[in-house]
């Protein structure tokens, strides 16, 4: 009995530890995959003056950045041959549709602004999607540069 217990409970482990794997893999597919080689673009020129322009574009955004349902908690730069800049984000609250599209045309001109906040919608999507029991998103920390990538952190609730 013991033993059929275990072996049920080993079963439905292996099964959420599968779930969790196939949709890390449509995660990275379809978040990082479509503004990537836009980011990637967008850091050809590797020099100080891409870094600025991105930072200072951050600055300038700040409200629509809160108003995307995220918090902006820091930010890091790599000034090595090929620069970087790390975005660190803290999920307050999920968007509505309606406000997602209204916050995204206000980015309209915004090129950088509009590729972060599409994949902080992006990442919030995902965590609804995993569905991580007593877990809730957290932090999103994004890396942008040549090799843009995104993490995310979750917390027990």
């Amino acid at each position: 009995m013991i033993d059929s217990i275990l072996n049920k409970a080993k079963d439905a482990a292996k099964g959420a530890v599968s779930n969790v794997s196939d949709k890390l893999v449509s995660f990275k597919d379809n978040i990082i995959g479509d503004e990537q080689n836009e980011i990637a673009e967008n850091f050809k020129e590797s020099s100080s003056n891409k870094v600025k322009e991105v930072l200072d574009s951050i600055n300038e955004s700040m409200a629509l950045i809160t108003s995307s349902g995220y918090e902006f908690k820091g930010i890091g730069v790599s000034l090595g041959l090929a620069p970087s800049i790390s975005l660190s984000f803290h999920y307050l609250r999920d968007i509505p549709e309606e406000a997602r599209n209204s916050i995204l045309e206000q980015a309209e001109d915004k090129k950088m602004i509009k590729m972060i906040i599409k994949l902080l919608f992006k990442a919030g999507d995902y965590y609804k999607a995993v569905k991580l029991g007593d877990y809730a998103l957290d932090t999103v920390n994004m890396s942008l540069g040549l090799s843009p990538g995104m993490s995310v952190t979750f917390k027990k609730i």
